[in-house]
């Protein structure tokens, strides 16, 4: 089968990368917690919040309320720590299906979109929240630094915090 868009296959590779990790981990993996206080589950958590962000972009809804932090400011740093705060008491099973769930709605959206919806810029698909006009790239940039850019980030940081946890550091 062809993908209807070229960002598709680098999305599902890094993805799968990351998901055979974390299901490798069982459930008493993603709890497994780094120096800065984030389990594993914690990471899945944040990566799906930032997949809701990327939908709501792409239906031009509020990002920050589709990540359940209307009213955060636009930081980053400020919607992370909101983020984790409101689901830092997900079990590691609620946090891995949230992970799922929102992968899957993420990739039905962007299956349905071509090459050229991806060319469209961010202001196209956010037109009442608009970017400045002198940084209104292509949405394509915001599914790259949402999916398998992100991916990859987290599944170094991951890496590195079930390395130290192992007992034979």
């Amino acid at each position: 089968m062809t993908a209807p868009n070229s960002v598709v296959e680098p999305i599902e590779k890094s993805w799968q990368r990351l998901d055979t990790m974390v299901e490798s981990l069982g459930p008493n993996g993603l709890t497994v917690t780094g120096a800065d206080g984030w389990a594993v589950k914690d990471h899945l958590v944040h990566l799906a919040a930032w997949e809701h962000s990327l939908i709501a972009l792409l239906e031009g809804a509020d990002r920050r309320a589709a990540m359940g932090v209307a009213g955060q400011p636009e930081d980053t740093d400020s919607i992370n720590a909101a983020v984790w705060s409101l689901h830092q008491s997900k079990t590691p099973e609620k946090a891995l299906a949230y992970f799922h769930d929102t992968h899957a709605v993420l990739m039905k959206l962007l299956g349905k979109m071509s090459d050229a919806d991806l060319q469209l810029s961010y202001n196209h698909y956010q037109a009442n929240d608009p970017r400045n006009a002198v940084d209104d790239r292509p949405v394509r940039d915001w599914v790259a630094g949402n999916t398998y850019e992100h991916y990859a980030e987290h599944t170094e940081w991951i890496d590195q915090v079930v390395k130290d946890s192992s007992p034979a550091r």
